[in-house]
């Protein structure tokens, strides 16, 4: 196992003094660490920076871009990858949360010319990808982070798109299909059209939603985040059958939704899609960050297998019950993909562990607590698989305060000591997961190619 998972270094780059690998090449998988404009030692890089004497004569998301492509170009290469052979993309974009007036919902990112820089990078076609307004970055002055995902087994992507569906720009792909796997872009309950100029805005509430997924306000029980869940999963079901699978095969579904407050009635739309958990996909639900189009409250991207694979997928059972609805885990031909992870424990919440004494709360380093927990957690479902977690080889960490990231690295050095180290991406939303007092959520990614 352990020569079947490297770590990718290109020359020159700088070496961190915290558990961090640029990429993980697993296998066929190449899982590339959350990438910004840094330098790695100072913070933003000198070449991305806008000159003060000249604010206005350059633009920092393109400079920064710019540099965040240029280094995952190096990263690409080092690992003896292609550009098009990358099926997944998130880019997390940093909002205006900080601002004491920013309200759920808000618009406040201008992502045109990073898409500018990307597609510069991605010339042959654009993988599936989502993009998400966060509160931060481990970056001081960083405008976005991206990190990556790509299947290297010789085969190359072939666009997936369901005629008559709405595309935000043309040429779009709602998903790419690469061998049993296929990859579906995040996707809102937007037409791409909005009711500007129609007969529908007549002076009210300016949306980017279709008709479809509107719900008027009207009346009680009229849930908008419940008709947009629908319509959204109604659209990646077509996408789905497209490429020739169905959205029971799906093992991977990311979620992120604006209003924490929509969770019933996000759940209980997605029950109905997936009645039996253990047969829906292992599932990060990312509460408090920003959706890209105006009255959009939930944004769904999924991993899917197609039905020659379907044995492959097999949820795992033990070490850990979720008290939402979904696996703890499941299985996936070679990769095991966990469901998102809080230090909680059913009965209380926060776990006792997980937090220092109430009378004594200088006793003891929150981040490191609550990670040490989400890693405790997670070795009990690592056991239920048969698998060890030190094959961990992709996490995106959800904090809701940056000043946690510093403890939660030293727990996370001491799980992964002596092996290589993850690749990782790490964002701050906007204060507040599902559990008061819970700080951090991991969504982890095992390489086990037992079933390969």
């Amino acid at each position: 196992m352990p020569h079947q998972i490297q770590e990718i270094w290109p020359a020159g780059m700088s070496r961190l003094a915290i558990p961090y690998s640029p990429a993980i090449r697993a296998g066929d998988w190449l899982f590339v660490s959350g990438q910004s404009a840094s330098d790695l030692v100072t913070g933003l890089a000198a070449e991305a920076a806008v000159p003060e004497a000249f604010p206005y004569y350059q633009n920092a998301m393109a400079k920064q871009a710019a540099v965040l492509y240029g280094r995952v170009g190096a990263i690409v290469e080092a690992a003896g990858a292609k550009p098009e052979q990358v099926v997944r993309v998130n880019q997390w974009y940093v909002a205006d949360m900080a601002s004491p007036d920013y309200r759920k919902l808000d618009l406040t990112v201008n992502n045109k010319r990073y898409v500018q820089e990307k597609n510069r990078y991605f010339t042959k076609l654009s993988p599936p990808s989502t993009g998400i307004g966060v509160r931060g970055t481990l970056v001081e002055g960083a405008k976005v982070e991206a990190d990556f995902t790509a299947r290297l087994d010789g085969d190359m992507p072939e666009k997936v798109s369901a005629p008559g569906l709405p595309k935000p720009a043309a040429g779009f792909a709602e998903g790419v299909r690469m061998g049993k796997w296929v990859f579906l872009s995040g996707d809102l309950a937007s037409d791409w059209k909005g009711n500007w100029g129609t007969g529908a805005y007549d002076g009210g509430e300016l949306v980017g939603l279709a008709p479809e997924a509107r719900t008027s306000g009207l009346f009680w029980g009229d849930e908008p985040c419940a008709r947009q869940t629908d319509y959204i999963l109604e659209r990646l079901s077509r996408v789905a059958e497209e490429a020739g699978t169905s959205l029971a095969l799906a093992v991977k579904a990311y979620v992120y939704l604006a209003d924490p407050n929509d969770y019933s009635a996000f759940e209980d739309t997605w029950s109905k899609w997936f009645p039996d958990p253990s047969l829906a996909p292992a599932r990060i639900l990312v509460p408090n960050v920003e959706i890209g189009a105006r009255g959009c409250r939930v944004e769904i991207g999924l991993d899917l297998l197609m039905p020659e694979a379907a044995h492959l997928k097999r949820p795992v059972v033990g070490g850990w019950a979720p008290k939402s609805k979904e696996p703890a885990a499941v299985r996936a031909d070679d990769l095991i993909f966990f469901s998102g992870l809080m230090a909680t424990d059913p009965g209380v919440g926060l776990a006792a562990e997980a937090s220092p004494p109430p009378g004594l709360p200088h006793f003891g380093i929150p981040g490191k607590l609550q990670m040490r927990y989400i890693l405790h957690k997670a070795r009990r479902i690592a056991d239920a698989a048969g698998v060890d977690l030190k094959q961990v080889v992709k996490a995106t960490l959800y904090f809701t305060d940056l000043s946690l990231y510093a403890g939660a690295m030293e727990a996370w050095a001491e799980a992964f000591a002596g092996g290589h180290k993850p690749a990782v991406t790490a964002v701050e939303i906007n204060r507040e997961l599902w559990v008061p007092g819970c700080g951090v959520m991991a969504d982890l990614t095992l390489y086990d190619p037992q079933e390969a």
